[in-house]
Order: C-alpha cells, then structure tokens, then sequence
C-alpha cells in the first residue's frame, strides 16, 4: 500500500491540507479583560447614561449683600501675670554647689579672693587699717613728748619734752629709745632713735599682719559686697572718732598713748560691727541712713559747741573737739536702730540731706551777715540757733509732705476724679 513514491507524496499532501484547513476553522478565543474606563468631571454623566443638563444659576441681584472679606486674625504673644503674692514660695529651691567652696552664703564665689566682689576691699582696709594704726599708736605720742615744752591747748598745763639741766630728757619711758639702746640725749632722740625707728616698724608689722589674719578668715567664710565693704570703711572712721574723743576727753587731752590706742581700738570695733552686724550685703538706704544720722550729729553738736562758745561757757576748743568726734558714734547708732522699724526710700533720705544742709547753710550765712561779721558769728549765739532749727525744719518737711508728689501720685478714684489717697507714710 503506497508503495510507489507518487502516492507517498500525494497522501502526505493530502494529510497537510487537511490539518491546515482545521487549524483555520478553530480561532483562538482571547482571555476575558477588565476595561476600566475614566470618569471626567461632568456630573452629567452616570454609569454611561447621559444625564439631563442642569438649569444656569440665576445672577443676583445688584443690592444683594457681598460676603465679607476673609477676618485676618493677628497672634500676639503675650506674659501671663506674675503671681499674687500669696502664691510666691516662700522657700525657694537653694542652688546646690557645684563643687566644694562653689558657694558661699547662698552667693557664687566671685572677686580677688573669690568671697564676694567686696572682698578684696575688705581686706586691704583691714590690713592698712591696723598697719597704719600701729604705726600711730608709736608715732604720735613720741611726736608729742618730742616737742618742745608749751602750754597744752586748753591752757591748764605742760606738755612737750622735759628735760633737766643739761638738756637731757628726763622722762622714763624713753631711756632705752636712745642710740644701741641707751638713754636718748636730746628730745629729737625720742621721735628719731633707734628705739623709735625699731617700734614704728614692729607696730606697723604686727598691726598690719593681725589686721590682715582675722580679715583673711572672715572673707573667707563670709560674702561681702563692694558696698558693706565701703560701709566698713566709714564705720571704722566713725568708731574711732568716738574712743579717741572719748578717751582724750577723759584724760583731760594729757596721755597720748592711751588716744591714739583707743583710737585704733575703735576704728577695729567700728568696722567689726559693720561687718558682724551689717552683714555682707546691706541694704543701700539703711546704710545711706546710718550715715546720714553720723553725720548730722556731728553738724547739731558742733552748732552746739558755737552756742555755747559765743554765749561765754568755759568749753574749750579742744574740747569741742572731742564732743565733735564723740556724736556721731551715737547719731548712727540711733538710726541703726530706727532701721528696725523705719524704712525710707533712697531717695527721701537724699532729698532731706540736701534740703537740710541747704536751708541750715544759707539761714547761717545770711543771720550771721545780718548781725554783722566781726559780732554775728563769734558773740551771738542767734545764727547758730536758726540755722540748726531751720535744717530740722526742712528735713522734716522734705520727709512727711514730699513723697506724696514725687514717690505717690494721686490716683483717678472709681467716680474719675483726680483726688489722692490717703497719704501713706514711705518711713513705715
């Protein structure tokens, strides 16, 4: 069968038409796809469905109200009220240290020392104080038994170098002043010896290292402020113009040595009581008041003096002295003491100042021209009088009746007037 190559080639040709013609009549079927078709933003249309067109709006009319403009809101950063007194902690959180010595009394540790701004001030006075003091206390007696034999100032007796015959001197605690410790030969010996040269400078060494020592450990313990510094400087002056007054007074202005020691002793009282006592940062007006009340009492008492001088009492000008350096130990310890219970303003104890040296200067000056100058200042007592009653006055004045301008101005009541409260006193 098929046995001849002719019929080979005829039934495969008729085996590939036929599957060709098959091939043909079957398609292939494609896969079912998703079409997704984009939407546009006519609303017209819905799920392939042309919706009826929408009416126009209708146009408004000419008096119809416009929409406002957008508000414009501006933020303004604003501080919350301080709180009312009752809600302030009474007790606030101390800093702690940040390292041993950091602080000290609740302040950092600051200046040449590093106690307080004022602590290298508060040292050098104490250190110059009692160097100098020492000095003093073997200079200016020596100064006086040196000098040549006169009257004492208030005439009552002797006082300079004595000597015998021979122009030695013959006092007792000089005998070993002299040169290599012998006796001095001449008065001038006593004030330039090897003995006096040798006590200025142990007085001076010892004064200045012990000053030196106790500030050093105070400062050291204690902060200080430039301004208790500067306080101290003034309290010292004043307590030693009350012991050596006091003590010149008493000695009848005959012992030197015991002056100018009180004096020294004084001046150390007075700076170790501003210190102690003051504190390390005192309070601007009260120190300004301590030292107002000094020096006020210094001013009365010297008015005093004159009064008594030109009324023909027996005080003499020495002693006018002393009575001068004594008062103003008592004036600034009076208004130490008022600070307890008073507190003026800065500014109010300034103004009285001013005032009051004001009105006593010119109410002097001009009584005294009145009278006459050869007789209104040195025989009447009148200018002196009227012029410590004026400075009182003005003073006086100045406290109570100005501060309710300048310090408390009137202010508008609930109804709008203009009519002040009633006055309260800036001294309580």
């Amino acid at each position: 069968m098929f046995q001849s190559p002719m019929q080979r080639i005829f039934v495969l040709g008729v085996v590939l038409s036929t599957a060709t013609v098959f091939a043909q009549g079957t398609p292939d079927i494609p896969p079912d796809k998703v079409v997704v078709v984009p939407m546009s933003g006519d609303a017209t249309w819905d799920a392939g469905v042309a919706a009826p067109p929408q009416p126009p709006p209708e146009p408004l009319p000419a008096d119809a109200p416009q929409n406002p403009p957008a508000e414009t809101r501006t933020l303004e950063a604003v501080p919350p009220p301080p709180p009312p007194p009752e809600n302030l902690d009474t007790n606030p959180t101390q800093i702690e240290p940040q390292g041993p010595g950091a602080m000290i009394d609740g302040h950092p540790r600051e200046g040449a020392f590093l106690s307080g701004p004022g602590s290298f001030t508060f040292l050098m006075h104490h250190t110059l104080m009692t160097g100098f003091g020492g000095l003093a206390t073997q200079m200016i007696p020596r100064a006086v038994d040196a000098s040549p034999l006169h009257a004492s100032i208030d005439g009552k007796a002797m006082e300079g170098c004595v000597t015998d015959a021979n122009g030695v001197p013959m006092m007792d605690r000089y005998k070993e002043s002299g040169v290599m410790g012998k006796n001095v030969a001449t008065c001038a010996e006593i004030f330039t010896g090897d003995g006096a040269r040798i006590a200025y400078l142990t007085g001076t060494l010892l004064g200045a290292g012990l000053g030196f020592t106790s500030a050093a450990i105070w400062q050291f313990n204690n902060w200080i402020s430039v301004r208790s510094a500067n306080f101290g400087i003034i309290s010292s002056f004043i307590g030693g113009m009350f012991l050596g007054g006091f003590t010149d007074l008493v000695t009848s202005h005959r012992d030197p040595y015991a002056t100018a020691w009180m004096t020294v002793i004084g001046n150390s009282v007075g700076a170790w009581v501003a210190a102690i006592v003051g504190g390390g940062e005192i309070a601007l007006n009260k120190a300004a008041l301590i030292v107002s009340g000094a020096a006020w009492a210094a001013a009365y008492t010297a008015l005093i003096v004159a009064i008594v001088a030109t009324t023909g009492g027996s005080l003499t000008f020495r002693s006018g002295i002393d009575a001068v350096m004594l008062t103003p130990a008592l004036g600034a310890g009076a208004l130490a003491l008022a600070t307890l219970r008073f507190n003026p303003s800065l500014g109010q104890i300034i103004r009285a100042n001013i005032f009051g040296a004001l009105v006593g200067g010119a109410v002097l000056v001009l009584s005294g021209l009145l009278l006459g100058p050869t007789v209104g200042f040195t025989r009447s007592p009148v200018p002196y009088i009227l012029s410590g009653v004026g400075a009182i006055g003005a003073k006086t004045l100045v406290s109570f009746l100005w501060a309710d301008a300048a310090e408390n101005p009137g202010q508008p009541m609930g109804d709008g007037s203009s009519k002040s409260k009633k006055y309260p006193y800036v001294w309580w």
